[in-house]
């Protein structure tokens, strides 16, 4: 990163004797966003200090949902989190990865800018909420039903491929495994590729993205119901919203050139009801 940044441990300077300087001493951080990854956040902020005193930053966090705008007070229910040294001028944004948190627990962030041997701490930034998601460490090949029902299906939640040999007419599978499938047939323009809702699961393409994490969150509305296709395209991110209302997130990799598998990533947000999937 730019301007030569360190990353220190919790630690750089003492906590437990702070103070709260004005904004005319000490700029706190502007527009702080939260990037939602697996086991993890990624926070970006703006810093505008041009104080020699300045020293870095802090970032504090609590378990729950405080989002909001920046305070003038530091919450005590947040504790500080990780540090991260910076010297003057400060005119850029910034990126730090807040690592070795729990899927499906929501945190709250904010951060304040330092100065004065870690002591002094301005006001706070405004207050970010994630969610962190399961993201599949492997590309998984779904085949066409049609090709291989064996290896069709795929469950989100352990990101397993899963048997359809015994769907059924409304896409329910016996055992009730599997929240996709992927399918091959003519609609009359042509052999495709399509993907499937099954066992109450919908689907909805969200489109091309070169980045998936710009499918920040999953839409409230506009699925196909579960037996109704979607067509594969390479490089579309879908978002699969499950019968028992989890949500989750697919991009397709790779199609082959006769439509006999489709190539998936995934991703899996396992507190039940929340949407954040990317960002």
């Amino acid at each position: 990163m730019k301007g030569g940044l360190i990353l220190c441990l919790v630690g750089c300077g003492d906590d437990t004797s702070t103070t709260i300087v004005d904004p005319g001493d000490l700029s706190p951080p502007l527009g702080l966003q939260s990037v939602t990854g697996d086991t993890q956040v990624k926070l970006l902020w703006w810093c505008s200090n041009f104080d020699d005193d300045l020293l870095g930053y802090k970032v504090y966090y609590a378990e729950g949902d405080f989002a909001g705008g920046p305070l003038e007070e530091l919450p005590g229910t947040f504790t500080v989190r990780d540090s991260l040294p910076m010297n003057a001028p400060c005119n850029q944004q910034v990126t730090m990865d807040i690592t070795g948190l729990t899927n499906g627990t929501t945190y709250s962030f904010l951060v304040v800018a330092v100065k004065d041997s870690w002591n002094e701490i301005s006001h706070t930034s405004n207050v970010v909420s994630d969610t962190p998601r399961r993201e599949s460490a492997l590309t998984v090949t779904l085949y066409a039903k049609q090709e291989d029902a064996t290896l069709a299906g795929y469950e989100l939640s352990d990101f397993t491929v899963v048997d359809c040999s015994d769907l059924d007419v409304d896409y329910n599978t016996g055992d009730g495994d599997g929240d996709i499938m992927c399918e091959r047939f003519n609609p009359g323009a042509g052999t495709r590729a399509w993907i499937d809702g099954i066992n109450g699961a919908f689907v909805q393409d969200l489109g091309f993205m070169d980045n998936w994490d710009d499918a920040d969150a999953a839409p409230p509305s506009g699925y196909a119901g579960a037996g109704h296709s979607v067509e594969a395209l390479v490089g579309h991110v879908y978002a699969v919203w499950t019968v028992d209302d989890y949500y989750g997130k697919i991009r397709v990799m790779d199609i082959d050139h006769d439509y006999e598998w489709i190539k998936i990533k995934a991703a899996f947000q396992p507190q039940a009801g929340s949407v954040e999937l990317g960002n």
